[in-house]
């Protein structure tokens, strides 16, 4: 039987390399956080259920990027979608009918 012993500075030498992986990963993962919303932020935003966005997202109607398990909508995809001095509950019955897809362009 081979036996490996680990000594302390074998494990702070883990350590570093670790925390210096870990620093490569996160930029990656929250570059531009302002450019996208989770889906309980559009929610909010939109003012419209977990299962009216569910709809709009499979329906093709709401473009979306899914990492993991996160789903995250374009803020300007959004802002397109609501447009200026619209009511939120409009938007999305127009959206339903296909209406609002010629002003979302």
């Amino acid at each position: 039987m081979n036996l490996d012993l680990v000594t302390k500075s074998d494990l702070l030498e883990l350590k570093s390399d670790l925390i210096e992986e870990i620093k490569r990963i996160i930029p990656l993962q929250t570059a531009a956080p302002d450019e996208y919303l989770k889906s309980s932020e559009v929610r909010k935003l939109m003012k419209i259920s977990a299962g009216t966005l569910l709809h709009l997202r499979v329906s093709g109607k709401l473009p979306f990027t899914k990492i993991g398990r996160i789903v995250y909508f374009s803020r300007e995809d959004i802002r397109r979608i609501l447009g200026k001095g619209t009511p939120d509950d409009a938007v999305v019955k127009r959206l339903f009918r296909g209406e609002a897809n010629e002003e979302c362009k």
